[in-house]
């Protein structure tokens, strides 16, 4: 729950570091549109430095995904 700070409805994994060590926690921000943005930096590619990514979704994306049964476990 972005808004009140707490945990919210999902619980979302958006990369795979692929070393157990440098890794960011990432900050979330919510933009106007409601657009969720996150960025941060991992080891995303094996063998390759670290790297700086951004994510961004929308909270109705998330929604369809669990409608459709896209849900990953």
């Amino acid at each position: 729950d972005i808004v009140n700070g707490r945990e919210g409805q999902y619980r979302v994994r958006l990369m795979d570091n692929t070393k157990g060590a440098d890794c960011a926690y990432p900050p979330v921000e919510m933009l106007p549109d409601d657009t969720i943005v996150t960025t941060t930096y991992g080891h995303w590619t094996n063998g390759e430095s670290p790297y700086i990514v951004s994510v961004r979704l929308k909270l109705s994306e998330l929604d369809a995904m669990v409608t459709k049964g896209e849900v990953l476990k």
